[in-house]
């Protein structure tokens, strides 16, 4: 009974922790951590990527096999934002990325599409 309750207890904990490390930003918060240096990945498709994204990105295609790897090219002690077309996607990878030991990712939950209906700047 007593081992259920700890093993219980180290669970919720480590759920604490993920949910603390991934928060879901907006637009505007995402310009803010802009503007203080932190990486921005937009992890949509090449095609996607292409059509136009958000100024001062870095792409890496999160269907890559090697996703994981390529985002370990970046400081894992940092604080990062990742962002795809509506949410699915960064929702998933903000996960994956916490689990291979990105201490602060931050989610642009509404992505490049709420980006593109609120009018703000798009490269292609």
């Amino acid at each position: 009974m007593i081992r259920g309750i700890y093993f219980l207890l180290i669970i919720a904990s480590c759920a604490s922790v993920d949910q603390a490390a991934v928060e879901v930003i907006t637009a505007e918060k995402l310009l803010e951590l802009q503007q203080e240096g932190v990486l921005v990945f937009d992890i949509r498709t090449p095609d996607e990527y292409k059509s136009g994204h958000i100024p001062n990105v870095i792409h890496v295609n999160y269907f890559d096999k090697d996703f994981i790897d390529q985002m370990r090219k970046h400081n894992q002690n940092e604080a990062i934002v990742i962002h795809c077309a509506s949410g699915r996607r960064s929702s998933n990878a903000a996960k994956k990325l916490i689990e291979a030991g990105f201490v602060r990712v931050y989610d642009y939950g509404g992505g490049f599409n709420d980006w593109s209906a609120k009018g703000l700047s798009i490269e292609k």
